[in-house]
């Protein structure tokens, strides 16, 4: 069966496009129900509350710039 080609291009960015309507979905069912899921903000400093994980966070920023932005 013959279908539409698609291109890496466009399969890329219906992949951002999901990504960002489920983080607009997380961050307005956050202000909805506060006893359900915790802020944003809440959440980062919970997993960074340590120097380790800080460093860590550090780390994995650097990679996903260095991969992803440095071209």
């Amino acid at each position: 069966m013959a279908g539409v080609e698609v291109s890496d291009r466009e399969i890329v960015v219906v992949g951002f496009v999901l990504v960002l309507v489920a983080t607009i979905g997380a961050v307005a069912v956050t202000h909805v129900r506060r006893d359900l899921v915790a802020p944003v903000g809440e959440t980062i400093g919970y997993l960074t509350r340590t120097r380790a994980a800080r460093i860590a966070a550090v780390l994995m920023w650097a990679w996903l710039g260095w991969h992803f932005l440095a071209r």
